[in-house]
């Protein structure tokens, strides 16, 4: 019983630990896109899903419990490939007017 008990812990910290790093990661890329969103003429939109994405990591509020950070994950995910598709597309507006 024991065992079973170690291995679900062992478990859990991978997982918890795996989550951790994919968050830390996701967070790195939103401010890396920082400069990118804060150019003129890009849509509010995007500006608003950077924000979102960045206030839902740093504030307390949870969907899941804070020791569960699969909703943090999703979050960031969802917002960083919204402002790299709205970024893309503005890029390639950009140069078709051109």
């Amino acid at each position: 019983m024991e065992s079973l008990w170690t291995t679900l812990g062992v478990v859990a910290v991978v997982v918890v630990v795996v989550l951790v790093v994919v968050a830390l990661f996701l967070v790195v890329k939103l401010v890396r896109k920082h400069r990118q969103v804060h150019q003129p003429g890009t849509p509010v939109p995007t500006k608003v899903a950077y924000w979102v994405s960045l206030a839902y990591t740093v504030f307390p509020f949870d969907l899941l419990p804070d020791p569960v950070y699969f909703d943090d994950v999703v979050v960031l995910t969802s917002g960083l490939v919204y402002v790299s598709r709205s970024l893309t597309k503005k890029a390639r507006d950009d140069r078709r007017e051109a």
